[in-house]
C-alpha cells in the first residue's frame, strides 16, 4: 500500500497567504485612517477652545469691542492657529426694546495650512 503524505498543497498555501495579505492590508489602512481622523479631531477641538478663549476675552473687556475685522494668531496645545474676528452691530428682533449688542464671529485655522482650511467657528454676543 502506498501511503499518501498529509499536508497542504502549494496552491492551498498560496491562497491562504493571499487572503492573509488582503486582511492585513485592510487592517493597516483602517489604523492609518483612524490615526488621521484622531489628529483632525484634536486640531478642531483645540481650535474651538482657542476661539472660546478669544470670545471670553471680548466678553470680559480684555479686548476692545469695536466694529471691524481683526486678524492674529494664537497658540493652543501644540498648534498655532490664525484667526479672523468680525465684530458687527446686532439688533435683536423682540417685542420689547433690548439694549444694543455686538456680534463677535471668530474663524480659526491652522496657521501653516492657510485660511481656506478652517478648523473652528465661534460666535457670541457682547454688550458694548
Amino acid at each position: 500500500m502506498l501511503s499518501r503524505n498529509k499536508g497542504f498543497t502549494l496552491l492551498e498555501v498560496l491562497v491562504a497567504m493571499t487572503i492573509l495579505a488582503v486582511a492585513l492590508a485592510a487592517l493597516v489602512k483602517g489604523g492609518s485612517d483612524h490615526s488621521r481622523n484622531t489628529l483632525y479631531l484634536q486640531e478642531r477641538t483645540l481650535a474651538h477652545w482657542a476661539g472660546q478663549n478669544l470670545l471670553a476675552e471680548y466678553e470680559t473687556g480684555m479686548r476692545p469691542v469695536a466694529e471691524g475685522n481683526r486678524t492674529g494668531d494664537t497658540v493652543m496645545g501644540p498648534f498655532r492657529y490664525g484667526y479672523r474676528v468680525e465684530i458687527n452691530n446686532y439688533t435683536p428682533q423682540a417685542p420689547m426694546p433690548l439694549p444694543a449688542v455686538k456680534r463677535v464671529d471668530i474663524r480659526l485655522w491652522l496657521l501653516e495650512q492657510g485660511e481656506d482650511d478652517q478648523r473652528a467657528f465661534v460666535s457670541g454676543f457682547v454688550l458694548p
